[in-house]
């Protein structure tokens, strides 16, 4: 994966996080940065480890799906893309009140913010992204994906501090057309014979 491509990836993947990260930072008034710390490793740990998760599942079913692998990316991305917007539009914003997540608590927002991850590593595995994802590839699409995690989540957390409202939809909605746009991308590709 070229790293334009995995950059915004990366980005795509890391909007639940951030959106997260800034909404749960409205609520925090106290040890705002090793609770920003704390949410940000977590994150940045899972979405890491979800690719390498469907990468590794991806592997087995490669020669499988192989001749139609360029479809599965354009669904996968498309449903992915469809689900953030619809979802940045239909969910109420949330005026309660927060506490500071304990241990359980931060694997349940790794795990739930991470999900997407998942079927970005399967893609890489079906070598969706311009042919075979090599070791090498692999370590930095991973590699890249938990750092901008990381650091979009230590800022979404701490702009909330600068930002009382930020509309949190359109974020999510540029996520959701960034992650139509690179499933279309690899469809043209594959059937325009550029890949």
């Amino acid at each position: 994966m070229e790293i334009v491509q995995t950059l915004a990836v990366a980005l795509a993947l890391a909007a639940d996080a951030t959106v997260f990260a800034f909404s749960y930072g409205l609520t925090q008034t106290r040890r705002r940065f090793a609770v920003s710390l704390q949410l940000a490793l977590c994150t940045g740990f899972f979405q890491g480890v979800m690719p390498l998760i469907g990468y590794r599942c991806g592997a087995h079913v490669r020669n499988w799906v192989g001749t139609w692998d360029h479809w599965i990316v354009f669904v996968t991305f498309g449903w992915l893309g469809v689900s953030v917007i619809a979802k940045a539009f239909h969910q109420q914003e949330d005026a309660g009140e927060c506490v500071i997540l304990g241990f359980k608590g931060l694997l349940m927002v790794g795990v739930a913010t991470s999900i997407d991850a998942l079927a970005v590593g399967v893609c890489l595995a079906l070598g969706s992204f311009g042919g075979q994802t090599t070791a090498p590839g692999l370590a930095m699409a991973i590699g890249t994906i938990a750092l901008v995690t990381f650091l979009c989540t230590l800022s979404g957390f701490h702009a909330s501090r600068v930002f009382r409202r930020l509309p949190t939809r359109w974020l999510e909605t540029a996520a959701g057309l960034i992650l139509i746009a690179l499933g279309s991308r690899t469809l043209w590709l594959h059937l325009s014979g550029g890949a």
